[in-house]
């Protein structure tokens, strides 16, 4: 989804709160070199860092929610910030060298959800979602590193959306790319599951997407 695929395969310890002042910049600034992603901070750093994955028409109303897998197997849900408009965002997946959020809809939420523990989507319509930060992954199909520093090699995707489709046309994916050393879009799939996400980059690696009131000087 991609990055924010694993959030729930990755056993982390989370407090609910956080007795610290934090630079909440750093929730969207880029990583310092050897730096990984994690969600030991506050709620309030977890929110902004959610935030910055999708547009602003989404994320003034989204829902933003802490999803992880607790020692037991079973996943876990937090609401970090009740919204109204079916969005969902979540802040970044541990154990990345560069921010990864993701918003999703409500059917993606679904698509999602279903996946990671198994099951058949059953998807009636098309789902849609936004990483605007980018990602890093470390491959197709890959589980996630213990031990971040250790990875050879990461591919970084530049800010982009990701489309899930109805289950009955899921075969029109069938002919696109799948190799992430190549720019452009490709598919993904979660779990080992048939369906597929279909990545659409919008930026290249390392790029970030920002708005601008019409007329303003952009210099």
């Amino acid at each position: 989804m991609n990055g924010f695929l694993k959030y729930i395969t990755i056993c982390v310890f989370v407090s609910p709160t956080h007795a610290f002042a934090e630079d909440l910049s750093s929730a969207t600034d880029p990583l310092p070199p050897g730096t990984f992603t994690s969600h030991q901070h506050s709620d309030e750093w977890l929110i902004k860092n959610a935030l910055s994955a999708g547009p602003d028409w989404i994320t003034d109303k989204a829902t933003v929610t802490l999803m992880e897998m607790s020692g037991g197997g079973q996943m876990t849900e937090r609401v970090l910030r009740q919204g109204s408009n079916g969005w969902i965002c979540m802040p970044d997946m541990p154990g990345r060298p560069q921010h990864d959020p993701m918003c999703g809809d409500e059917t993606m939420m679904k698509w999602l959800k279903a996946v990671m523990a198994g099951e058949k989507p059953n998807i009636d319509r098309v789902g849609l979602s936004y990483m605007l930060m980018g990602e890093a992954r470390q491959g197709q199909n890959v589980p996630g590193a213990k031990d971040p520093s250790k990875v050879k090699e990461w591919f970084y995707i530049g800010p982009h959306i990701m489309i899930v489709l109805p289950d009955s046309h899921m075969a029109a994916l069938r002919d696109i790319n799948q190799d992430l050393s190549q720019d452009g879009a490709y598919v993904t799939s979660i779990n080992g599951s048939p369906s597929l996400l279909w990545v659409i980059p919008v930026g290249k690696k390392g790029e970030r997407i920002k708005s601008y009131p019409l007329g303003q000087d952009r210099n």
